[in-house]
Protein backbone atom coordinates (compact mmCIF):
# COMPACT_ATOMS: atom_id res chain seq x y z
CA UNK A 1 0.00 0.00 0.00
CA UNK A 2 1.60 3.66 -0.92
CA UNK A 3 2.49 5.69 1.84
CA UNK A 4 2.44 9.67 1.16
CA UNK A 5 3.48 12.20 3.36
CA UNK A 6 2.36 15.85 3.27
CA UNK A 7 5.61 18.16 3.59
CA UNK A 8 6.21 21.94 4.18
CA UNK A 9 9.34 23.15 1.81
CA UNK A 10 10.82 26.30 2.39
CA UNK A 11 11.98 28.78 -0.74
CA UNK A 12 15.43 27.45 -1.12
CA UNK A 13 13.85 23.56 -0.47
CA UNK A 14 11.20 24.53 -3.14
CA UNK A 15 13.15 26.02 -5.78
CA UNK A 16 15.36 23.03 -5.47
CA UNK A 17 12.40 20.77 -6.13
CA UNK A 18 10.93 22.63 -8.73
CA UNK A 19 14.56 22.60 -10.45
CA UNK A 20 13.82 18.71 -11.32
CA UNK A 21 10.86 19.53 -13.81
CA UNK A 22 10.76 18.79 -17.19
CA UNK A 23 7.38 20.32 -18.90
CA UNK A 24 7.73 23.74 -19.97
CA UNK A 25 4.10 24.63 -19.21
CA UNK A 26 4.59 23.08 -15.29
CA UNK A 27 8.05 25.07 -15.18
CA UNK A 28 6.60 28.29 -16.32
CA UNK A 29 3.17 27.59 -13.17
CA UNK A 30 5.47 26.48 -11.05
CA UNK A 31 7.88 29.81 -11.12
CA UNK A 32 4.51 32.01 -11.17
CA UNK A 33 3.48 30.40 -7.96
CA UNK A 34 7.20 31.25 -6.89
CA UNK A 35 6.76 34.56 -7.85
CA UNK A 36 3.05 35.19 -6.27
CA UNK A 37 4.15 34.05 -3.09
CA UNK A 38 7.31 35.96 -3.06
CA UNK A 39 4.84 39.44 -3.57
CA UNK A 40 1.80 38.64 -2.23
CA UNK A 41 2.30 36.55 1.08
CA UNK A 42 6.25 35.58 1.85
CA UNK A 43 8.01 32.54 3.30
CA UNK A 44 8.53 34.02 6.20
CA UNK A 45 4.82 32.81 7.84
CA UNK A 46 4.70 29.24 6.12
CA UNK A 47 5.82 28.31 2.69
CA UNK A 48 4.47 25.56 0.24
CA UNK A 49 3.65 22.00 0.97
CA UNK A 50 4.26 18.94 -1.21
CA UNK A 51 2.78 15.39 -1.59
CA UNK A 52 5.51 13.01 -1.65
CA UNK A 53 6.19 9.39 -1.52
CA UNK A 54 8.29 6.96 0.34
CA UNK A 55 11.42 7.70 -1.78
CA UNK A 56 10.60 11.32 -1.10
CA UNK A 57 9.80 12.19 -4.32
CA UNK A 58 7.10 15.11 -5.06
CA UNK A 59 4.28 14.38 -6.63
CA UNK A 60 2.41 17.33 -6.40
CA UNK A 61 2.21 21.58 -4.65
CA UNK A 62 0.28 23.40 -3.06
CA UNK A 63 0.48 26.79 -2.12
CA UNK A 64 -2.59 27.72 0.82
CA UNK A 65 -2.43 29.83 4.11
CA UNK A 66 -4.72 28.94 7.22
CA UNK A 67 -5.72 32.41 8.87
CA UNK A 68 -5.83 31.66 12.80
CA UNK A 69 -7.78 35.27 12.95
CA UNK A 70 -11.14 33.99 10.88
CA UNK A 71 -10.52 30.33 10.76
CA UNK A 72 -10.29 30.46 6.86
CA UNK A 73 -8.85 28.20 4.68
CA UNK A 74 -7.51 29.74 1.87
CA UNK A 75 -6.02 27.86 -1.31
CA UNK A 76 -3.99 29.87 -3.58
CA UNK A 77 -1.86 27.40 -5.93
CA UNK A 78 -1.46 23.69 -6.61
CA UNK A 79 0.03 21.84 -9.34
CA UNK A 80 0.70 18.40 -10.37
CA UNK A 81 4.14 18.66 -12.44
CA UNK A 82 3.05 16.80 -16.01
CA UNK A 83 4.84 12.94 -15.35
CA UNK A 84 2.79 13.07 -12.26
CA UNK A 85 -0.66 13.30 -13.06
CA UNK A 86 -3.84 11.06 -13.68
CA UNK A 87 -2.87 9.40 -10.34
CA UNK A 88 -5.12 10.97 -8.04
CA UNK A 89 -1.97 12.96 -6.14
CA UNK A 90 -3.73 16.21 -6.14
CA UNK A 91 -7.18 14.53 -4.25
CA UNK A 92 -4.94 12.99 -1.83
CA UNK A 93 -2.73 16.36 -1.45
CA UNK A 94 -5.94 18.29 -0.81
CA UNK A 95 -7.88 15.36 1.62
CA UNK A 96 -4.19 15.97 3.47
CA UNK A 97 -4.40 19.67 3.57
CA UNK A 98 -8.40 19.94 4.53
CA UNK A 99 -7.96 17.57 7.44
CA UNK A 100 -4.80 19.56 8.58
CA UNK A 101 -6.99 23.04 8.47
CA UNK A 102 -9.82 20.93 10.54
CA UNK A 103 -7.44 19.99 13.36
CA UNK A 104 -6.13 23.86 13.31
CA UNK A 105 -9.94 24.66 13.81
CA UNK A 106 -10.53 26.42 10.28
CA UNK A 107 -14.15 26.88 10.10
CA UNK A 108 -14.32 27.91 6.12
CA UNK A 109 -12.34 27.43 3.09
CA UNK A 110 -12.14 29.52 -0.48
CA UNK A 111 -10.78 28.87 -3.56
CA UNK A 112 -10.62 30.38 -6.94
CA UNK A 113 -10.70 27.90 -9.94
CA UNK A 114 -9.44 28.37 -13.76
CA UNK A 115 -11.37 27.33 -16.29
CA UNK A 116 -8.82 24.23 -17.20
CA UNK A 117 -9.18 23.06 -13.63
CA UNK A 118 -13.18 22.75 -13.61
CA UNK A 119 -12.99 18.96 -14.26
CA UNK A 120 -10.70 18.20 -11.16
CA UNK A 121 -12.64 20.25 -8.41
CA UNK A 122 -16.32 19.74 -10.26
CA UNK A 123 -15.75 15.66 -8.91
CA UNK A 124 -15.32 16.99 -5.88
CA UNK A 125 -18.45 18.66 -5.15
CA UNK A 126 -17.25 22.31 -5.02
CA UNK A 127 -19.98 24.90 -5.99
CA UNK A 128 -18.92 28.55 -7.43
CA UNK A 129 -21.03 31.80 -6.52
CA UNK A 130 -19.51 33.65 -9.12
CA UNK A 131 -16.24 34.54 -10.78
CA UNK A 132 -13.49 37.19 -9.37
CA UNK A 133 -11.91 40.15 -11.06
CA UNK A 134 -10.14 38.25 -13.41
CA UNK A 135 -13.12 35.68 -14.52
CA UNK A 136 -12.02 33.00 -12.05
CA UNK A 137 -14.29 31.14 -10.21
CA UNK A 138 -14.95 31.56 -6.43
CA UNK A 139 -15.65 29.41 -4.19
CA UNK A 140 -16.45 30.27 -0.35
CA UNK A 141 -17.97 27.62 2.03
CA UNK A 142 -17.91 25.88 5.18
CA UNK A 143 -15.42 23.69 5.76
CA UNK A 144 -17.13 19.91 5.73
CA UNK A 145 -16.63 17.94 9.03
CA UNK A 146 -15.77 14.93 7.30
CA UNK A 147 -13.15 16.55 5.29
CA UNK A 148 -12.52 16.33 1.59
CA UNK A 149 -14.81 13.51 1.37
CA UNK A 150 -18.10 15.03 2.82
CA UNK A 151 -17.90 17.66 0.44
CA UNK A 152 -20.83 16.51 -2.01
CA UNK A 153 -23.00 15.58 0.95
CA UNK A 154 -22.72 19.21 2.62
CA UNK A 155 -23.54 21.12 -0.66
CA UNK A 156 -26.45 18.51 -1.44
CA UNK A 157 -27.74 18.91 2.31
CA UNK A 158 -27.17 22.28 3.12
CA UNK A 159 -29.09 24.94 1.21
CA UNK A 160 -27.18 28.32 -0.23
CA UNK A 161 -28.28 30.45 2.70
CA UNK A 162 -26.70 27.87 4.90
CA UNK A 163 -23.22 27.78 2.39
CA UNK A 164 -23.27 31.27 2.22
CA UNK A 165 -23.68 31.52 6.24
CA UNK A 166 -22.04 34.69 7.99
CA UNK A 167 -19.78 35.50 4.56
CA UNK A 168 -22.47 37.09 2.53
CA UNK A 169 -20.10 40.52 2.61
CA UNK A 170 -16.84 38.97 1.54
CA UNK A 171 -18.53 37.04 -1.21
CA UNK A 172 -20.58 39.65 -2.82
CA UNK A 173 -17.40 41.81 -2.34
CA UNK A 174 -15.67 39.37 -4.53
CA UNK A 175 -17.91 38.34 -7.64
CA UNK A 176 -19.78 41.85 -7.36
CA UNK A 177 -20.53 41.78 -10.99
CA UNK A 178 -17.72 40.75 -12.56
CA UNK A 179 -19.30 38.38 -15.13
CA UNK A 180 -20.96 41.45 -16.47
CA UNK A 181 -17.40 43.19 -17.30
CA UNK A 182 -15.70 40.21 -18.74
CA UNK A 183 -13.87 40.16 -22.47
CA UNK A 184 -15.03 39.03 -25.31
CA UNK A 185 -12.76 36.08 -24.76
CA UNK A 186 -13.17 35.51 -21.37
CA UNK A 187 -17.50 35.82 -21.84
CA UNK A 188 -16.72 32.89 -24.58
CA UNK A 189 -14.63 30.75 -22.02
CA UNK A 190 -17.10 31.67 -19.72
CA UNK A 191 -20.40 30.70 -21.52
CA UNK A 192 -19.04 27.34 -21.91
CA UNK A 193 -17.94 26.57 -18.67
CA UNK A 194 -21.43 27.60 -17.55
CA UNK A 195 -22.32 24.52 -19.73
CA UNK A 196 -20.13 22.45 -17.63
CA UNK A 197 -21.02 23.66 -14.44
CA UNK A 198 -24.70 23.89 -14.28
CA UNK A 199 -26.17 23.80 -10.89
CA UNK A 200 -22.19 24.40 -9.65
CA UNK A 201 -22.69 27.35 -10.57
CA UNK A 202 -24.79 29.45 -7.68
CA UNK A 203 -24.58 32.77 -9.15
CA UNK A 204 -28.37 33.49 -9.77
CA UNK A 205 -29.59 32.29 -5.97
CA UNK A 206 -26.45 34.38 -4.42
CA UNK A 207 -28.05 37.40 -6.59
CA UNK A 208 -31.64 35.92 -5.23
CA UNK A 209 -30.33 36.14 -1.52
CA UNK A 210 -28.55 39.67 -2.02
CA UNK A 211 -31.75 40.75 -3.57
CA UNK A 212 -33.98 39.30 -0.80
CA UNK A 213 -31.76 41.52 1.87
CA UNK A 214 -31.90 44.38 -0.67
CA UNK A 215 -28.49 44.62 -1.03
CA UNK A 216 -26.90 46.83 -3.63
Amino acid sequence: MHQYELIPLNRIEYQRSISQLKEDKTIRFANMSLNWWDKKLGWHSQGCFALADQQNIHLCYIFFIINRTTNYLSIHNIFTPFAQRRNGYAQILLERVFNLAIAQNATRFNITCISQSLDFYLALGLIYWGVNSVGDFYCDLPMPKEGLSGMEWMVAERSNAELIGTEFATINHKIKDHNLHLTKKQNQVYQRDLRLLQSNYRLDEFLAIRERRNIT
